[in-house]
């Protein structure tokens, strides 16, 4: 299929360009000429474009592209009740309509529950939360699509290499034209949004945990600039977060403009000078993980001084993704080990005890992943049974194998910071 991630898409548009420009040459007519040559100009920005979304993977359906130009961050994710079982090892993923009371922001977001919620030993239990940050531009949808995260959760926790978590996946924009990444400004509410109002709704409809500090923030590209800046703006909120390929400066990001490029407001939601703030004494301090691509030539260096800024308090495994840029083969490799460490640091005594995992001692804080080739996206497919409920829409995820190996790589150290 003919897809925006499609590399015959970004060929068929610049050989379009060039047949352009040819006939700018061929035709004699001044107004032919000036039509052909603004269309080689428009056609070409359009397929240099569709190159950066096959390189970065932002969009894998037109449905999604529409969608972010229409208005609507997060597309039709459907709805899906919160109730019956699940197959055997597997989690649900539900698709809900997030309204937050205090921001007054209503959107799209997607909740996996893990196996165990459904079962009956454990209908007591409240469960670790982990809020997923996507990037931008995209969707909670890419956690689905791009890393595979409903797979990835299910053969941990079914290796005994994880217990069950909850995972969040909610909106942190409100369309492609105006990207907050989840801060707060004169005009925006998002950190609001995200921090309270997600929150909210979650303890109240899911049997999440009370204790902020069992609750841990990821995403990866803008994504992770959130999880560090919400993390470090709401010590008392997060246990821990995992960073994924992040920027940490608001300058190097779409927060600059949501801030109104405000230098105050600026300072005071970059992730790399709140770390420069913190004292030996600073308390809380959430526990921090930070995995950076080589590739990425922006964000790899400001990645190392984030890490080394949170070093005078506390030990930070800080995860190298060899020969990689800020993609989504990089962030899929990551997320594994991201999830591993977050278990670690999220699960109280109680659930260690009750979902034991397999764990290996790694004394080098300092590590690296070497990643696999760009991934191809998935493929649409048709639920093999009709429903009356509006579900995610079906897809054949390119295989993701989650390895021993990786995973203990990527984890780095499993002590946990002291609030």
């Amino acid at each position: 299929m003919l897809g925006p991630d499609s590399r015959l898409l970004t060929a068929l548009l610049l050989i379009v360009s060039a047949a352009l420009l040819a006939a700018v040459i061929r035709f004699r007519l001044l107004p032919v000429k000036i039509l052909c040559g603004a269309l080689s100009i428009m056609v070409a920005m359009v397929g240099g474009i569709a190159a950066v979304n096959y390189y970065y993977g932002y969009y894998k359906s037109w449905g999604q592209l529409a969608a972010d130009f229409s208005g609507n961050a997060t597309g039709n994710l459907g709805t899906i009740a919160a109730t019956g079982p699940t197959a055997t090892g597997s989690g649900r993923v539900l698709s809900v309509n997030l309204a937050g009371k205090l921001s007054g922001y209503d959107r799209p977001a997607l909740v996996y529950l893990p196996p165990q919620y459904y079962e009956r030993q454990y209908s007591k239990v409240r469960f670790p939360v982990v809020e997923l940050f996507h990037g931008t531009p995209g969707s909670p949808k890419a956690w689905l699509t791009a890393l595979h995260v409903t797979q990835v959760a299910d053969q941990l926790i079914a290796k005994h290499l994880i217990g069950p978590m909850i995972l969040v996946m909610p909106s942190i924009n409100a369309s492609f034209r105006d990207a907050q990444d989840c801060v707060n400004s004169p005009s925006i509410n998002d950190e609001t949004y995200l921090t309270k109002d997600v929150r909210s709704y979650v303890l109240a409809h899911y049997r999440a945990s009370t204790d902020a500090f069992e609750w841990g923030a990821s995403g990866y590209s803008s994504g992770g600039y959130c999880a560090a800046n919400l993390a470090l703006r709401n010590p008392k909120s997060f246990g821990a977060a995992a960073i994924i390929n992040g920027y940490f400066l608001a300058t190097d990001g779409p927060a600059a403009s949501a801030l109104k490029h405000s230098q105050p407001l600026e300072a005071q939601n970059s992730p790399l000078y709140l770390a420069e703030k913190l004292k030996a004494n600073s308390s809380p301090v959430p526990a921090f993980w930070v995995a950076a691509g080589t590739n990425d030539k922006q964000d790899y260096k400001p990645a190392g001084l984030f890490a080394a800024a949170l070093d005078r308090v506390q030990q930070v495994p800080f995860i190298t993704l060899h020969n990689v840029a800020d993609t989504a083969n990089g962030w899929d490799t990551a997320l594994p080990g991201a999830l591993t460490w977050l278990w670690q640091q999220l699960a109280p005594p109680d659930l260690r005890v009750l979902f034991p995992v397999r764990t290996t001692n790694i004394h080098d804080l300092d590590t690296t992943l070497n990643v696999p080739p760009q991934k191809r996206g998935p493929v649409a497919c048709k639920p093999s049974a009709p429903s009356t409920a509006a579900r995610v829409p079906c897809v054949t995820p390119t295989p993701t194998q989650v390895t021993e190996t990786q995973v203990q790589t990527a984890s780095g150290s499993f002590k946990k910071a002291a609030p």
